[in-house]
């Protein structure tokens, strides 16, 4: 049965669990992560066992949506975080977080412009040896593009997604059988699963990289109105989600610590860091594996785009709907049933931003660096807030009973995320490569993003009760 709650502002959509999984996966980008993303983690974690981590993290993350799902199924309403946290932490602690949230995934998605324009730029040079053009061309290229299709219901976004996602996959599953099937550099091994490599190097830097890898896995539950049979399509996609990035990075991750050798690995990525990835593939998989890793690090950041843009347009809408911002944000399209002004003002906001950034000639490289850093750290407090609230509302849940093992799963993952927290924050250099009084800024920016949630939530119980009583979708 479809109970999806059609009494207030909400969207419709008909996605299977195979449509919204790829669309939320799509969000991590994996091309990305095997490109960028893993060779860092080797770096700067614990090195050989990198694989073990990525496996740990996501061992954790589903702990994690054990909770949520039984909270959110119980709860039945749109809003992803906001709304879950509202219901358990009260409306004050939801405000600020619907804020931290609405900042994390837009935070997302201008990184993601900045790393699409650097690939497009890439891929045209160096695959098609066309002229090298500003990487802020291509981004306004895909705004532009995201926000069109924004207008549109999130079925058509899905397939889009669901094409692009599949060649990524087929890419990094051809790249992983090479490895095998050629034996590594020296025969297969399994250091990365071995006690003194998965406790070597920096277990806490592993496992801050490790929890970022997992980054928009609750965005099942915000597609809550836009999908068929939530009760079982919602379920069913998360735990998808998560067992699919686990599996997926854990594995090529290992592929790529063979195709090298775990004792060497070590010394590659300290030397070449950024075509530790590329060169790899070219050597294993071919120059036409390596083209096309080449242009898929462009589609994979313009999926990126496109499923942040998708989030971060739902944020909005909610909000709209519940009053907090400009009530137009949060009315549907009348034809298409989407965040089409929500979708529209965000790529206005996000023009407005990208230009401030161009006229600042901020290298983008640089920006993108900060931006995704600052993304993996409000990500972090999100995860630590909610996994909270969700343990307190099922220990309290009157109406259905009290849920204790999701609810002790849900507080052990909020003391993991605790200490994760405090660790990003004393390594949140690493997480950015921003020093000194940019780091600080960026922090207080986050934390800042929240407190302005909660004043105004306070502002409004005292000054506008009617729309207080609304927040987080209540």
């Amino acid at each position: 049965m479809d109970s999806k709650d059609t009494s207030v502002a909400s969207l419709r959509g008909n996605m299977g669990p195979l449509e919204l999984i790829f669309t939320v996966v799509a969000y991590n980008g994996p091309v990305v992560v095997f490109l960028g993303f893993i060779p860092v983690s080797v770096l700067l974690g614990n090195g050989v066992g990198t694989p073990a981590a990525f496996l740990v993290c996501g061992l954790i993350v589903t702990m994690l949506a054990v909770g949520i799902l039984t909270m959110s199924a119980r709860l039945k309403k749109p809003g992803g975080f906001y709304a879950l946290i509202t219901a358990g932490l009260g409306r004050v602690v939801g405000l600020g977080s619907g804020f931290a949230a609405l900042t994390c995934y837009f935070v997302a998605l201008l990184s993601a412009y900045a790393l699409g324009g650097i690939a497009l730029n890439s891929a045209i040079v160096e695959v098609f040896h066309g002229p090298a053009e500003p990487w802020w061309l291509w981004a306004g290229l895909m705004l532009v593009v995201t926000t069109v299709l924004g207008h549109f219901n999130i079925s058509f976004s899905s397939r889009v997604l669901t094409v692009f996602l599949a060649c990524e996959l087929l890419l990094m599953i051809a790249y992983d059988i090479s490895v095998l099937v050629k034996g590594g550099a020296h025969g297969i091994g399994f250091d990365s699963l071995t006690p003194h490599q998965i406790f070597s190097g920096s277990i806490s830097i592993a496992f801050l990289f490790g929890m970022g890898l997992f980054g928009g896995f609750e965005a099942t539950v915000i597609f809550r109105d836009e999908v068929k049979n939530p009760e079982r399509t919602i379920p069913v996609a998360t735990y998808g989600v998560v067992a699919l990035l686990a599996v997926t990075y854990a594995v090529t991750a290992w592929c790529f610590v063979n195709s090298y050798g775990a004792a060497v690995v070590m010394d590659v990525v300290s030397k070449n860091l950024v075509s530790a990835s590329t060169d790899s593939i070219k050597q294993y998989t071919g120059q036409f594996a390596y083209d096309a890793a080449t242009i898929m690090l462009f589609t994979s950041s313009f999926a990126l785009v496109l499923a942040a843009h998708n989030i971060t347009a739902r944020y909005l809408f909610n909000l709209g709907a519940d009053g907090i911002l400009p009530r137009s944000l949060g009315k549907p399209h009348e034809r298409h049933v989407s965040p089409h002004r929500s979708s529209f003002a965000l790529g206005v906001v996000s023009l407005l931003v990208l230009l401030v950034f161009v006229v600042g000639n901020v290298s983008e490289d640089a920006l993108y660096a900060r931006l995704a850093g600052l993304y993996s750290y409000a990500f972090v407090i999100l995860l630590a807030v909610v996994a909270l609230a969700v343990g307190v509302y099922l220990l309290r849940d009157r109406v259905h009973g009290k849920a204790v093992g999701p609810a002790v799963a849900s507080l052990i993952a909020f003391a993991i995320m605790c200490v994760t927290l405090v660790l990003g924050t004393v390594h949140f250099d690493l997480l950015s490569g921003a020093t000194g009084t940019l780091k600080d800024v960026l922090i207080f920016l986050m934390w800042g993003v929240i407190l302005v949630g909660v004043g105004w939530a306070v502002y409004l119980k005292r000054n506008r009760p009617g729309v207080y009583s609304s927040i987080g979708r209540q």
